[in-house]
C-alpha cells in the first residue's frame, strides 16, 4: 500500500476496472428520475407533480414579492413576530412534504405501489 505523508492511499482493484463489476445489471435498466421514466404510473406521476407543486407554492411564499404580504411584526404568534413564525411554519410544512415523499418512494423501493 502506498502512503503519502503517512496517510494510507487506496489501491485500485482490477475488478473495479472490469466490465463485469458495473453497478447496473442487465435485469434493471438505469432509470434516472422516476417522474420522467416511461414505466412510472400515472398515479405516481401525479404524486410527484403534487409534491413539486407544494414545494413551489411554499417556497414562493418566503421570497419577494409574495413574502411582503407576510413581512410584518404583529401579530405575535407563539411569542414570535409574524414573519419569523411564517418562515418557521413553511419550514415545517416543507419538512412534512419531504417526509411524505420519502415514505412514498420508500414504499416503491420495498415493492409497494
Amino acid at each position: 500500500m502506498q502512503t503519502w505523508h503517512n496517510i494510507p492511499m487506496a489501491q485500485p482493484d482490477a475488478a473495479v476496472d472490469s466490465e463485469e463489476s458495473t453497478t447496473v445489471s442487465s435485469e434493471q435498466p438505469k432509470r434516472g428520475l422516476d417522474l420522467f421514466w416511461e414505466g412510472t404510473s400515472r398515479k405516481a406521476r401525479y404524486r410527484y407533480w403534487l409534491h413539486f407543486g407544494i414545494y413551489v407554492v411554499l417556497l414562493g411564499t418566503v421570497v419577494w414579492p409574495v413574502f411582503s404580504v407576510f413581512n410584518r411584526i404583529e401579530p405575535y404568534v407563539l411569542g414570535l413576530p409574524f414573519n419569523m413564525f411564517w418562515v418557521t411554519l413553511v419550514l415545517v410544512f416543507i419538512t412534512i412534504n419531504s417526509y411524505l415523499l420519502y415514505r412514498f418512494d420508500e414504499g416503491k423501493l420495498l415493492g409497494g405501489s
